[in-house]
């Protein structure tokens, strides 16, 4: 007794079974049984056509044993015993191999070429034309299609359609003779035969109706699993745009509280520099010398002439005139200051209202322009670390882009630059900004080239990877979201590094829109 598969059977559509579930479940397992190991483990569509060859290499087993039977028993020529223990062998062989092949094509070619020449060799030996339309014929035109596949099936069924069709009424118009009395034992014999293979018909077709629906539902289970695993992708996409616009809006606000907290320290301070100089003003010894001259108003003349504090007055007042003008002098530098503080503070703000209110909007944007305001709103970090900013900007027309996507890239990339020079013992550390057009004019670059740690060449496949970063405080989604973004736009991120300590070199590529190419492309007058 073959041993039972281990493996669950996916449930079959309704209706696809004729059998109760649990029994044909349990029939499908003993099946099982007659297959190999790499059989059962084998895709659905092959593990069920594996499945279908078994159960009709069991029904043509038990169909060419009674066949020989009743010619044992209805007394026929010994042909047709040496005929059915021969079709009886070769099935048996068949269903054999499938315990011992990893594919199926091996004992399904075995059971086609048997049953065929099994039915030719009855026909031509039987002197009976019928034989060749018996029902058993489209068994074996079903199952060679389905076993063996359309084109390898036709090495079967031609000889077989020819010998149908051509050979056998030709053989025995020509060479035969009128056909054997109809025995009763013949009779039964066709009859039962007959009926056996349509119920063998009706098996077979029921292991195809419930391979093809244990397909469908894997294939559906596959695609709901698929569906499902999207649309965790897609959620996690969103939650890394978010925190990637979080972590970009954080940057952008420390950048300009970096940017109006230095101008509100130079307010502080222009406003201590004021009240202090206002509460050491003169103005009070210009009030004393008033009171003085109210006080001798009725004999002013001899107060200023006779008087040792009148005949210095005017002196005084001309030194005072002096120093209060002074004064108002360094209050107007002051407020000067003030008011270019104050300035700075509505231009950071005004600035960073401007990038934020057309997020997702195409528009035109002046590259260089865009670079100035991210370096602006890094919050002055590289002027503070000393770190030397160099600007190499070509010619370049502005081009049509989102404003916030490639003003997030650039402040990772700028972020990404000013770490890897802070982690860097490079003297001279230096940071340089180039804006040109590619080979062609097709498409503009954007360089941003440190000298700082530089990477390692077996890290530069995954810089972009999501997740993976060299900092020790890194979250590893600024650059894989600069990457997406950059796709977005419908360019690409790159970068290059020579290795450790080396630097390296972050580029931008962004398409040119047809006019732009032509600006670009166009001789100077």
């Amino acid at each position: 007794m073959p041993s039972t598969s281990s493996e669950e059977i996916p449930p079959a559509e309704p209706g696809a079974l004729a059998l109760p579930g649990r029994r044909a479940k349990g029939f499908l397992s003993w099946l099982d049984g007659f297959l190999s190991e790499e059989l059962r483990r084998a895709p659905l569509e092959e593990f069920g056509r594996s499945r279908v060859l078994a159960g009709a290499s069991l029904s043509l087993v038990l169909i060419s044993g009674l066949i020989t039977i009743a010619f044992i028993l209805g007394g026929l020529s010994s042909y047709y015993v040496i005929a059915g223990v021969s079709a009886f062998a070769g099935y048996a062989s068949a269903l054999w191999s499938l315990r011992r092949v990893s594919s199926p094509r091996l004992p399904a070619l075995l059971v086609s070429v048997f049953m065929a020449f099994t039915s030719m060799l009855t026909a031509f030996v039987a002197n009976d034309t019928y034989l060749s339309a018996h029902a058993v014929m489209m068994l074996i035109t079903s199952l060679t299609v389905y076993l063996l596949g359309p084109r390898l099936g036709l090495v079967t069924l031609v000889p077989m359609v020819l010998i149908v069709g051509v050979g056998h009424p030709f053989w025995r118009q020509r060479f035969g003779s009128e056909p054997p009395p109809l025995t009763h034992g013949y009779e039964w014999v066709m009859h039962v035969l007959a009926a056996i293979c349509m119920f063998a018909g009706w098996a077979v077709g029921w292991l195809y109706s419930n391979a093809h629906a244990t397909t469908h539902a894997a294939l559906e289970r596959d695609i709901k699993a698929r569906k499902e695993a999207e649309a965790k992708l897609s959620e996690l996409h969103r939650t890394l745009l978010d925190v990637s616009r979080q972590a970009g809006m954080s940057e952008v606000a420390t950048g300009v509280l970096h940017n109006v907290g230095n101008a509100i320290n130079s307010v502080n301070t222009s406003i201590g520099v004021v009240t202090d100089r206002l509460r050491g003003s003169r103005i009070s010894k210009l009030v004393q010398a008033t009171e003085l001259l109210d006080q001798h108003a009725a004999e002013l003349p001899a107060f200023l002439t006779t008087d040792p504090r009148g005949s210095m007055l005017p002196a005084y007042l001309g030194a005072l005139s002096a120093q209060l003008v002074a004064e108002r002098e360094s209050l107007l530098t002051e407020m000067k200051a003030l008011g270019e503080s104050v300035e700075h503070i509505r231009s950071v703000v005004s600035m960073q209202q401007q990038h934020a209110r057309y997020g997702g909007v195409v528009e035109q944007v002046t590259v260089p322009q865009l670079i100035n305001d991210a370096l602006r709103l890094s919050g002055g970090e590289f002027e503070r670390l000393g770190i030397d900013v160099r600007r190499e900007y070509a010619e370049v027309p502005p081009i049509e882009v989102d404003r916030h996507k490639l003003l997030q890239i650039l402040l990772n990339l700028l972020s990404n630059a000013r770490h890897a020079l802070m982690d860097s013992t490079t003297p001279g550390k230096r940071l340089t900004i180039r804006v040109r057009p590619c080979a062609g004019g097709a498409q503009l670059r954007i360089e941003v080239e440190d000298n700082g740690v530089g990477i390692a060449p077996e890290y530069l496949t995954r810089m972009f990877s999501q997740g993976f970063t060299t900092k020790k405080t890194g979250h590893g989604f600024g650059l894989h979201i600069s990457a997406l973004a950059a796709q977005e736009l419908h360019g690409r991120l790159s970068v290059v590094s020579a290795g450790p300590g080396q630097g390296a070199t972050f580029t931008i590529e962004l398409p040119l829109h047809g006019a732009q190419v032509s600006e670009l492309m166009a001789p100077a007058s």
